[in-house]
């Protein structure tokens, strides 16, 4: 083989290789956004919970479904709003977390775009589900007022990026709940490239977060937790399992000292993989959870009875 064949043979093997670097990080971006759907796997009604199904638009239109779980107290002003990771549903979060019903809180779970019974077929891992959350925020102002008197967010994985970023934002969440949060979209799409693919982050990830924006036409990572934790400044919890592959214990603890708030923790769960940590922590979960929500979301006092003897005084 010539000097020449030999440059020409190199020089096609590059850019087949080039090209098929690029096809595939093409087709790996319609995994991101476009994930599988996951079928519903429990109903409320299964834990013998009352609950009223809700349809209500997003910001933009797409119908997103939902379930709103009054408390077992009738009356209760104290509600907890859901958000689910990504490629789930609103009914793994509820198979975890139901429990709370019978404490005293409304629980409300809606599924986000292109997931469990919602309409739409793009996915963003952060961005377009950020429209869903002010929609069920919307949905329950207008809707449920009397349920609106102390509002928390319980977010798990992606839920938990747009929980902070909702959390930054709105000042009648009281506190918020972040479960296996990712540092940024950057990094928790190079560490499941990592773990799905097998590949380093260069060439691939980059491509791949190429083609995500240029599909999404708007870039995902200003939406990142790193960006939107500093401006959090009500008590959160985060939980995070140490064996964790998609956010390691170093990521998390580096979101937790971003975190702007002075009143927050940082539960690990020994063993626990990547939305594991309830079925791994058990009892001991459900006791974090259930602390955090009632030392921070307590219930309205009581009106004051008059002492004996006092007149009560009717305004004309």
């Amino acid at each position: 083989m010539t000097a020449q064949e030999i440059f020409y043979w190199l020089l096609f093997s590059l850019l087949a290789l080039s090209a098929g670097t690029v096809w595939l990080a093409y087709l790996k971006s319609f995994s991101i956004i476009q994930p599988a759907r996951m079928k519903l796997s429990h109903l409320p009604d299964q834990f013998r919970l009352a609950y009223e199904p809700v349809v209500f638009p997003s910001t933009d239109g797409v119908a997103l479904r939902g379930w709103f779980i009054p408390a077992e107290e009738e009356g209760s002003s104290r509600t907890i709003v859901f958000c689910h990771g990504w490629g789930s549903n609103k009914a793994e979060l509820m198979r975890d977390t139901h429990f709370l019903a019978g404490l005293g809180f409304n629980l409300f779970y809606f599924d986000f775009r292109a997931s469990g019974e919602s309409a739409g077929n793009a996915a963003s891992v952060g961005y377009l589900e950020t429209r869903d959350l002010e929609a069920a925020f919307a949905w329950l102002h207008a809707n449920r007022p009397e349920a609106c008197g102390s509002l928390a967010l319980f977010g798990l994985s992606m839920g938990a990026s747009v929980a902070l970023w909702g959390a930054s934002r709105r000042p009648e969440v009281k506190c918020l709940l972040a479960e296996n949060v990712f540092l940024s979209y950057t990094r928790v799409v190079a560490n499941w490239g990592w773990r799905r693919l097998k590949v380093p982050f260069y060439p691939l990830i980059p491509l791949i977060l190429f083609f995500v924006r240029m599909k999404l036409g708007a870039d995902p990572e200003p939406y990142s937790p790193v960006h939107t934790a500093p401006a959090v400044k009500r008590p959160v919890l985060f939980i995070q399992g140490d064996h964790d592959e998609l956010v390691p214990l170093a990521e998390a603890r580096a979101l937790y000292e971003a975190c702007g708030s002075t009143e927050k923790d940082l539960w690990t769960v020994t063993g626990a993989g990547h939305a594991k940590c309830a079925e791994v922590g058990g009892e001991a979960y459900r006791r974090k959870v259930a602390g955090f929500f009632q030392t921070n979301l307590p219930p309205e006092p009581e009106p004051a009875e008059p002492p004996p003897g006092a007149v009560k005084t009717v305004g004309a």
